[in-house]
């Protein structure tokens, strides 16, 4: 779920972090929801609030420029922990901490294979592994700085864990955003 809050003059506007003031609402970021969002499912907002209507796109756009900017403050940081390409990730694979692993849409399907065996080998031996699905390679590349990426892994152990679940949360609205 999304917090949104309400300004003065009737906008809705993403509160990410959850800690702008005002009054706020809930969005519903799954991805059935999210779909379906329109002018017309925001009426009732009308009944709590002084929202001006329609503005679903305005929002929308507003949702997707806050979460990228997330995402790319996310990533910046965790360059020089994550592990990037497959090499690094298969090596990484084979040790015991929680991973998140990010796989591009259009890695090829021999690499698809060889991450989802790897990953479900792990998780038959109690290993926490999540895999989380990138729109592209050219996007996940952009993102660590290089020109394409079709899979990272990144760690989701100890501090680093919270950020690994942000992380997740907001790359899988990304998509959502972006179908």
């Amino acid at each position: 779920m999304l917090r949104l809050v309400v300004d003065e003059q009737g906008q809705l506007w993403p509160d990410m972090a959850q800690k702008l003031p005002g009054r706020g609402t809930y969005l519903c970021m799954h991805d059935t929801c999210f779909q379906s969002m329109s002018d017309k499912r925001l009426q009732p907002l009308k009944a709590k609030f002084v929202v001006s209507l329609p503005q679903w796109t305005v929002l929308r756009e507003r949702i997707e420029s806050v979460l990228e900017k997330q995402l790319q403050q996310m990533f910046t940081r965790l360059r020089i922990t994550a592990d990037v390409g497959r090499d690094a990730v298969m090596h990484r694979l084979w040790k015991n901490a929680p991973l998140l692993l990010l796989l591009a849409d259009d890695a090829g399907d021999a690499l698809t294979r060889q991450i989802n065996d790897a990953v479900a080998k792990r998780q038959q031996d109690g290993r926490k592994t999540e895999t989380v699905r990138i729109s592209s390679k050219l996007w996940l590349g952009e993102k660590f700085g290089r020109e394409n990426v079709a899979i990272a892994g990144v760690d989701a152990s100890g501090p680093a864990a919270a950020i690994a679940n942000k992380l997740n949360q907001y790359c899988v609205w990304h998509r959502h955003i972006k179908a």
